[in-house]
């Protein structure tokens, strides 16, 4: 046994003495398995079930190998929450079961965290607040120090969050920066907490010509991802280039900062007018690129692809039929305009603090100049993104918006060399997850990212739902196909359907149902037929304030909440709050977006079948994913509803139906399920 599985194995030995510790074979294991790959820089890809404990199975041998060899692990998560539940609440528990502790780091995005310059020049004595009662300095603890009415809150902290690009050292709050601070402790950590988009972000970073001197979390050793089957999301979210109103503005801003920290410079050399007229100039070409992105959005009937890459996938006839019927030269000429406004701009400057330089060299200078350039990669990447823009690398497609606010974009169809590039190629890694086999096999996600594991591993549940669930699925006939009632113009039949089913089921139930739904249009559409009595309220997801909404459900036990695709995953209530989960409709994706669209081509011109290669797997994620939020403990008990009739009716309704929790018992009387599992009202 190595050293590091012996770390490891004692820290179980003493995490078996806290009280109330549940002791699961399956975690010791996964965190032995993880042990191994991070001491020999291998690659994997695990199922871990819900109930498994995988915080921990991850955290110990991090936290061994640290200890041992002096490896640094990053360990990411989807969301800003998870990452702090790691930080807050697993990390302690984790490093209290060693002797010595390595040094640790939390690390999120730089606008979750406060900044003191904004917040002082909003108000001085919530600049004192925040410096002394905040320790991580993110939006979480600032919504606990600052006691203002919610939409109050949230306007302050729109002020006072760290903006995308800052000053750096020249800022007077440099050293007490809660942001910078974290960057300089995940520098030297052994153990890293971050998210999916801090990791992507590093290695892009990694990636420019800037090199290492710019990436967020220096030279680590080995990438653990949870939550690994959200990872694609935040890939692309990465990846994705736009030109819009909001970009053009954040470039125009750090213009007027670029020109305020060099300013006394300029002055200082008699160059006062040169330097307005170098950054007036760059604003009049931004302006100018709005305007011809306004007027170019106004000419278009509707959205639509301008280009894709490589050709043969825009000769393909989906993506013909969804091309915009124009030339694309208005479009180019607009990216083309803001590539060319950053370069110059950028170029601009740099002959200018060279000037300077020539003239008499000076430590206030060198500073300003240091200040003035941490600006300069937000800019220059915006106007190598505006490059490439028609000029695509890999698998891409460019198309323009279609509504009130005009939008260039560019978006990635498949990760799979860039995240080889990127990531892949450049750590050891192991991705996790409680969904990430599917029809038995990891298939599906290695292919959608590209991941080349040297090891994969499914471990069992610890849960038993044989006993613990059961499954209902209405009889045939009782619900219309809703494809077929859209097509025929009865949604509203349709709608009624369900209504009336998941109205039985919240009565039976007495509420503590959480029911989801694949579009707003549709939840909408059944809210308005439900009949349930007053002392069984229905919440209903809006399209902001998710977490509140999460809360207030998990609160009030008799209540039911209607949701959409942020409550499918990542979403924990255990206990009886949450004891029945309805699942409306199977969420096949509809390629109606020019990326989807290109991605369908995509597949299709490599010889696959779309539907059965993206569609129908990328389905049954999102159905493991939903009936997931049910049994979250071992003493939890509850039912799945799912309400789809095309899951009797269609061939692949059992692909998807196995791919659920296996041994639950199926029943076609909703008030039989409710009886056998003891969960009546």
């Amino acid at each position: 046994m190595s050293t590091v599985a012996a770390r490891i194995e004692e820290a179980f030995a003493r995490l078996a003495k806290t009280p109330g510790y549940v002791e699961r074979p399956e975690q010791v294991q996964l965190a032995l398995l993880l042990g191994d790959l991070i001491e020999e820089r291998r690659n994997g890809v695990f199922e871990a079930p819900t109930g498994l404990g995988k915080s921990l199975a991850t955290l110990i041998p991090a936290i061994a190998n640290a200890l041992e060899h002096g490896t640094r692990t990053v360990i990411a998560t989807y969301t800003n929450v998870l990452a702090e539940q790691y930080w807050r609440k697993d990390l302690p528990l984790a490093l209290s079961l060693f002797e010595e502790e390595p040094k640790t780091a939390f690390l999120i995005g730089r606008q979750r965290y406060a900044c003191l310059q904004a917040a002082q020049d909003l108000d001085p004595k919530l600049a004192r607040d925040i410096k002394d009662h905040m320790r991580l300095g993110i939006e979480t603890e600032f919504r606990s120090v600052v006691h203002k009415p919610y939409r109050e809150l949230a306007q302050i902290w729109q002020k006072v969050a760290t903006p995308p690009m800052c000053p750096g050292r020249l800022c007077n709050f440099y050293n007490d920066c809660f942001y910078y601070q974290a960057r300089r402790e995940a520098e030297k950590a052994g153990v890293v907490i971050t998210n999916h988009s801090v990791v992507i972000m590093n290695a892009i970073l990694s990636d420019a010509e800037e090199g290492n001197d710019s990436n967020l979390l220096g030279e680590y050793d080995f990438l653990i991802l949870d939550e690994a089957h959200d990872f694609p999301d935040a890939a692309t979210n990465g990846l994705e280039f736009e030109i819009s109103p909001n970009r053009l503005g954040v470039l125009g801003g750090l213009s007027h900062r670029i020109q305020k920290t060099l300013e006394p410079v300029a002055t200082r050399f008699f160059d006062e007018q040169l330097w307005v007229q170098i950054n007036e100039t760059y604003r009049r070409n931004l302006d100018n690129v709005q305007r011809a992105l306004v007027a170019f959005n106004a000419s278009l009937p509707q959205g639509g692809i301008l280009r894709a890459s490589p050709d043969s996938l825009e000769q393909h006839p989906q993506v013909q039929r969804a091309r915009l019927v124009l030339e694309k030269g208005p479009a180019a000429d607009i990216a083309i305009g803001l590539a060319e406004a950053c370069g110059d701009y950028v170029k601009a400057i740099d002959t200018q603090i060279a000037a300077w330089k020539d003239k008499e060299p000076s430590e206030m200078l060198r500073i300003a100049a240091e200040s003035a350039k941490s600006y300069f990669g937000y800019i220059r990447e915006a106007g190598i993104g505006a490059t490439r823009m028609f000029d695509p690398e890999g698998v891409a497609v460019t198309y323009a918006g279609s509504g009130r606010d005009p939008l260039l974009r560019q978006d990635l169809v498949s990760l799979q060399e860039p995240l080889r590039r990127l990531l892949w190629s450049k750590v050891p890694y192991a991705c996790l997850s409680a969904t990430m086999v599917l029809d038995g096999n990891f298939d599906f996600f290695c292919r959608t990212t590209g991941a080349e594991p040297d090891f994969t591993e499914a471990l069992p549940s610890p849960f038993d739902f044989a006993t613990q669930a059961a499954l209902y699925l209405p009889a045939q006939g009782l619900i219309p196909d809703p494809s077929s009632a859209r097509a025929a113009g009865t949604e509203e039949s349709y709608f009624a359907s369900v209504a009336r089913e998941l109205s039985e089921v919240i009565r039976l139930m007495g509420g503590r149902t959480l029911a989801l739904f694949h579009s707003r249009r549709e939840m909408e559409g059944v809210l308005k037929y439900m009949d349930v009595p007053e002392d069984l309220p229905i919440l209903m997801q809006f399209k902001s304030g998710a977490a509140s909404i999460g809360e207030r459900f998990k609160a009030e036990p008799r209540a039911s909440l209607f949701a959409l695709r942020s409550f499918w995953t990542g979403f924990d209530a255990p206990g009886e709050t949450c004891s029945c989960v309805v699942l409306v409709r199977v969420p096949f994706e509809v390629p109606v977006d020019p990326p989807q669209i290109a991605r369908m081509a995509w597949l299709e011109s490599q010889g696959l079948n779309p539907f059965a290669a993206h569609t129908l797997p990328q389905a049954k994620m999102l159905m493991r994913q939903g009936a997931g939020r049910l049994i979250r403990r071992a003493e939890d008990k509850g039912l799945i509803v799912l309400l789809d009739p095309r899951l009797r009716s269609k061939r692949y309704g059992e692909e998807i139906l196995a791919n659920l929790p296996a041994d639950m018992r199926r029943f076609d009387d909703v008030a039989d399920a409710i009886g056998w599992l003891g969960l009546g009202a």
